[in-house]
């Protein structure tokens, strides 16, 4: 038996999974502006502009706000993450350059997005200086964040170096149990394609703008990839694109349900 407050979380992802595709009225307009409102940045004039959205671009907004707050962070699988790494090491005798191993895995997940409309780990995308990451893989691997204690790090460690050559090590097996056979390829094609190459090398890539068009300068920051931005640049249509959208909100619908 579930308790009160997963029961209202349910009915709650219900309803957004519903305005969102359409299928429902927003259950306040007013409610429903503020929301708009926030997605094109508060700025002055936005309930104006909101109250002037085609049913349509509401649906739209309301299906990204969706995406953004709760069905992403819903779907991360740090263990998939983890199994990724640990493949990569063990392919390349055991350990890995930091940053090589942080853009190869952007790479892995990019190329799954492109031939299966599907990601690995379902991963944050973010545009940083030197190029294209998965955020919370970043995070779990980045040397000053070595002491907290998470799954990666049962498995993984980086160790510091002076300047950026950092080594990320496998220090226990990963196993590939969450890993589907054509994950498994996947990941096994790209450690030899990208095998010779240097991690500067790689973040020149990124930085080409007609190898991963995806990439934006954030001036020192960082800027968020959309995965249907993503999606865009890969030459996929917006038919396919609304699908993959519905298709992770169901997804994480369906995972809280069985939680």
């Amino acid at each position: 038996m579930r308790n009160k407050k997963e029961h209202d979380f349910s009915i709650t992802a219900h309803r957004v999974v519903r305005e969102a595709t359409g299928q429902v009225e927003p259950k306040s307009k007013k409610a429903f502006d503020a929301k708009a409102m926030g997605h094109l940045g508060g700025l002055k004039g936005g309930r104006v502009r909101a109250e002037r959205l085609t049913p349509e671009r509401r649906s739209e907004i309301a299906k990204k706000g969706a995406l953004a707050r709760w069905v992403l962070p819903l779907l991360y699988d740090e263990a998939k993450a983890m199994q990724v790494a640990g493949l990569l090491m063990e392919l390349n005798g055991g350990e890995m350059d930091y940053a090589k191993c942080i853009k190869l895995m952007y790479n892995i997940e990019r190329e799954a997005l492109n031939r299966w409309m599907r990601p690995v780990t379902f991963d944050a995308l973010y545009s940083l200086p030197y190029g294209q990451i998965l955020s919370n893989t970043l995070n779990k691997a980045k040397p000053e964040n070595q002491k907290v204690q998470s799954l990666w790090r049962q498995h993984l460690e980086t160790i510091p170096a002076t300047g950026n050559d950092h080594t990320i090590r496998l220090t226990k097996e990963c196993g590939k149990g969450k890993l589907s056979r054509a994950e498994v390829e996947l990941i096994t094609e790209f450690s030899h394609r990208y095998k010779e190459k240097t991690a500067g090398q790689m973040m020149d890539e990124h930085h080409t703008s007609s190898m991963f068009p995806e990439y934006k300068d954030p001036k020192g920051s960082s800027i968020k990839t959309t995965y249907s931005n993503l999606l865009q640049k890969l030459g996929k249509s917006q038919e396919q694109i609304k699908q993959f959208e519905d298709d992770l909100t169901g997804l994480a619908y369906m995972k809280k349900m069985t939680e």
